[in-house]
């Protein structure tokens, strides 16, 4: 049943589904970890048997970096995959705007499908998510201060140009690649500054990580189900969310350009004194109803659907093409990821 799709999920084009992808990866980290704590409790009752270990020894078997059969089960295989320079420069940007700390534990939480949400191309859910619950409104200061909020929990930034640029750059490369155009870094519109800097430089082609042989076990699993040519291929893919569905990410791109456009409005309406520095930044009460139906007649001319048109109840399809681009991207319910947005934002 690994090929067939559920109910409702749109296809990556990896042969599985995502629900699949994620509760087998879900199963497959619980078992790893089951596997840990049952060494490391292991460890600690030979540790007080003999009476010579130390807090920083146990720490060690812990995280899988120790000896003894703890460290076998955390980190018992090596996993590499070769990238383009482009690739690498990627992967590093994905990992600055996470909260993990190194290629390796990144690579390790995506590649088994226990975060879905670390890509770049993923976070761009947050598009669809923000202009569905703002459809057809009128953009004042809350709203545009509630997306910032939302860049600064997924990406690292409150600005929301340095936001559009990220995401606008990797759905560029994801569509480059998807053609077999993707050359150098130089190919792409250039990384926000702040993102640039927390990436660094010296960016390696080569990564290896261990994984304990439960992960690769899945990986290789996944691999052979899938579209693509073993498991460094499908790594690559499912880290920097090129793996997801190729009209979903052009309807993506579409409200990026948009947004981005009612941006470049708003800057040349305050070069031209229409309205006051104080009541005008970024999409401050620019946003009104023609420019919503801009994005839905470019919607309908790109994609044949309108955004406003009557669904199945009769209804606005908001609940249609955004709501499935959200959840498809953001890899949850648009409700779900909103209960898991920290209450302060």
């Amino acid at each position: 049943m690994p090929g067939r799709l559920m109910a409702g999920v749109v296809d990556s084009g990896t042969g599985l589904a995502h629900r699949w992808l994620r509760q087998r990866g879900l199963f497959a980290e619980l078992r790893a970890l089951e596997g840990s704590e049952r060494a490391l409790e292991g460890s600690r009752e030979a540790s007080e048997d003999t009476g010579n270990s130390t807090g920083d020894d146990v720490g060690k078997v812990g995280r899988g970096e120790g000896a003894g059969e703890a460290g076998k089960i955390g980190r018992g295989e090596v996993l590499s995959i070769r990238l383009s320079r482009a690739q690498a420069a990627l992967l590093a940007e994905a990992v600055a705007c996470s909260r993990y700390r190194s290629r390796s534990a990144y690579l390790r939480a995506v590649a088994t499908g226990r975060d879905r949400r670390g890509p770049i191309l993923a976070k761009a859910g947050v598009l669809f998510f923000w202009v569905r619950a703002h459809f057809g409104e009128t953009i004042g200061p809350e709203e545009q201060e509630e997306l910032g909020r939302l860049g600064q929990f997924l990406f690292g930034t409150e600005d929301v140009g340095e936001m559009l640029a990220l995401i606008r750059r990797h759905l560029r490369a994801a569509r480059l690649a998807a053609s077999g155009r993707l050359g150098g870094a130089e190919s792409l519109p250039p990384a926000p500054k702040r993102v640039q800097q927390r990436v660094g430089s010296g960016l390696s082609t080569e990564v290896s990580t261990r994984v304990c042989r439960e992960r690769k076990r899945l990986i290789r699993e996944n691999a052979a189900y899938s579209a693509y040519s073993g498991m460094s291929g499908f790594v690559r893919h499912v880290a920097l969310g090129w793996d997801r569905n190729g009209e979903v990410l052009a309807r993506c791109a579409a409200i990026a350009e948009w947004m981005e456009g009612c941006r470049k409005q708003s800057l040349q309406d305050r070069v031209e004194g229409k309205v006051a520095p104080e009541d005008q930044v970024g999409l401050k009460g620019q946003v009104g109803p023609e420019d919503w139906e801009r994005l839905d007649g470019e919607t309908y001319r790109r994609f044949g659907v309108y955004l406003s048109g009557p669904g199945a109840s009769g209804r606005a399809d908001v609940e249609g093409a955004l709501r499935r681009g959200a959840r498809h991207l953001l890899g949850a319910a648009p409700e779900t990821f909103a209960s898991r947005v920290p209450a302060e934002l």
